[in-house]
C-alpha cells in the first residue's frame, strides 16, 4: 500500500514537471547543433564571407570543398525553420529565432561580429572627393608630360583642396621643373578658381614620377613614401571660400615645361 501511494507521488510530480517546460521551445535538431558547431570553427574571414552570402540571398554554393562553401551548404540542408533561424542570426536580427529551435548560447557560441555587435557608426569624412579629368578628348600627355593618374578633393567645410596627379616625362630630354594647373569647376563647368603645383625635380624620360595610389591612401595617413606629397598642391585657407564649397570637379593642365638643356615648353611654345 505504501509503495503505491509513493509511486502515485512519483507520477504525479513527473506530471507537474512537464507542465512546467515551456511548450513553444522545442529541443534543438542535431543537424543544427552540428551546423551551429561548424560555423563555431570558422575564422573570422571565413564567418565574415559566410555572413555577406547569408545577406546576399543564401544562394546555393556552386562546390562545396572548402569553407565557407560547405557550411553554406550544410546551412542549406536543414529542415525550414532550423535553416530560417541561422539566416535569420547571420544577416544580424539577433539570437531569438536560435533560442526558439531550442539552441543555446554554448551551442551558438561566443558573440561574435559583426552579427552579434551593433555596426560602428562611421565617423563622416571631413573631405569629399571630385572628379579629376582632362578638359578635352585628347587629355593625357600635354608637352611630353604625361599625366598618368591623379585625384582631387575639397574639405567639406569650404577651407582647403588638395589635388595630387602621377606623371611621366615622354621627352627625351630630362625636366627639371614641370608646373601643373588644376581649374576647379562647379556643377554647370564654370571656372572657380585654380590649384597650382609647381614640382622641381630630376624627370627622367618614361619614369613614373608617383602620388599616393589614391585619394583614399591619402586619407588614411598617406600611405607610400614620403615622396608622394611632392606631387600634391593644398590649398589651406583660414575660412570657408565659396569656390571650394561649389566645387564638383577639377581639370588639370600643363602650364610650363624646363628641361635640363635649358630649353621652355608652354602651351604656345614647343622646346
Amino acid at each position: 500500500m505504501i509503495r503505491r501511494a509513493f509511486g502515485l507521488l512519483a507520477a504525479a510530480a513527473f506530471v507537474v514537471g512537464l507542465a512546467a517546460v515551456p511548450l513553444h521551445v522545442r529541443a534543438q535538431s542535431n543537424a543544427l547543433v552540428g551546423v551551429l558547431s561548424e560555423m563555431q570553427g570558422l575564422s573570422q574571414s571565413d564567418f565574415n564571407s559566410l555572413v555577406s552570402w547569408a545577406k546576399n540571398g543564401a544562394q546555393a554554393p556552386i562546390a562545396n570543398y572548402f569553407q565557407p562553401d560547405k557550411t553554406e551548404a550544410d546551412i542549406l540542408a536543414l529542415g525550414g525553420k532550423d535553416q530560417q533561424a541561422v539566416i535569420w542570426w547571420l544577416t544580424g536580427n539577433g539570437r531569438s529565432a536560435l533560442y526558439a529551435r531550442g539552441a543555446s548560447d554554448y551551442q551558438i557560441g561566443p558573440r561574435r561580429a559583426p552579427v552579434d555587435t551593433p555596426a560602428a557608426t562611421p565617423t563622416p569624412s571631413a573631405w569629399r572627393e571630385i572628379p579629376l579629368a582632362s578638359a578635352t578628348l585628347e587629355g593625357g600627355v600635354q608637352g611630353q608630360i604625361q599625366i598618368v593618374s591623379g585625384f582631387a578633393a575639397i574639405k567639406r567645410d569650404g577651407t582647403a583642396a588638395i589635388a595630387c596627379v602621377t606623371f611621366k616625362n615622354r621627352s627625351p630630354l630630362t625636366a627639371r621643373r614641370v608646373i601643373f594647373v588644376f581649374p576647379l569647376l562647379d556643377a554647370q563647368g564654370n571656372h572657380l578658381g585654380d590649384l597650382t603645383l609647381d614640382r622641381n625635380g630630376e624627370f627622367s624620360t618614361d619614369v613614373a614620377i608617383a602620388t599616393y595610389d589614391s585619394f583614399a591612401a591619402w586619407q588614411q595617413g598617406g600611405i607610400g613614401p614620403r615622396g608622394y606629397a611632392d606631387n600634391c598642391i593644398q590649398k589651406t585657407l583660414p575660412t570657408a571660400a565659396v569656390p571650394l564649397l561649389q566645387a564638383r570637379a577639377a581639370s588639370y593642365r600643363v602650364e610650363r615645361v624646363e628641361y635640363d638643356n635649358g630649353t621652355v615648353w608652354t602651351p604656345s611654345a614647343t622646346p
